[in-house]
């Protein structure tokens, strides 16, 4: 997706999305740390726009978006899911950022395997929390993987969004008690 569009349907979303839980309760509160996460990573996004960095860009679109989605199905509020926007139908990312691509793309693929290493539910197995965190793990884990099937094709810009993309929904899990740390708590916004 152009960068430009993806950061205007991004802050679309982010204005019509709605706590389902009142702002006081454990829910409320959770919702209200992802809602600013997504706003800041959009706000990042935007300055990076404006410092002509679409490579840095991208990845905090795709970030925030991560988020927003997470949020979603947990059932924390309603948003329309930006997944569907975060692949390029035409690359937005010129030529003379390719080894900044590159080089971005395969660290934030080191980070979220890292992460996702370092994971596990943060419940007890058979209870609904746990499964909600094996859920989140698992979404993670796919985007991993389309990452690594979008770099053997040469896709950068589209496994960025990937990795970028699933890390949001780890760090999601992790904030909302769904998911522990296990390894490496420097691979996790918290």
């Amino acid at each position: 997706m152009e960068t430009h569009t993806f950061r205007e349907e991004l802050s679309l979303i982010l204005e019509h999305t709605s706590l389902l839980a009142p702002r006081q309760t454990l829910i409320g509160l959770a919702g209200g740390e992802i809602l600013g996460m997504a706003r800041c990573y959009l706000s990042d996004g935007s300055r990076f726009i404006d410092r002509n960095d679409p490579v840095n860009a991208v990845a905090s679109f795709a970030y925030a978006a991560g988020w927003l989605d997470a949020g979603t199905y947990l059932g924390i509020f309603t948003s329309n899911p930006l997944c569907r926007n975060l692949l390029s139908k035409k690359r937005s990312i010129p030529g003379d950022y390719t080894d900044h691509l590159t080089e971005k793309t395969y660290r934030y693929q080191r980070l979220l395997n890292s992460a996702l290493s370092s994971s596990e539910p943060g419940s007890e197995k058979g209870i609904r929390w746990y499964e909600g965190g094996e859920n989140v793990i698992m979404v993670a884990a796919a985007y991993l993987a389309g990452g690594g099937m979008f770099i053997q094709t040469g896709q950068y810009e589209d496994a960025l969004c990937c990795f970028s993309y699933g890390h949001g929904w780890l760090d999601t899990g992790i904030r909302v008690g769904l998911i522990r740390i296990t390894g490496n708590r420097d691979v996790f916004a918290i």
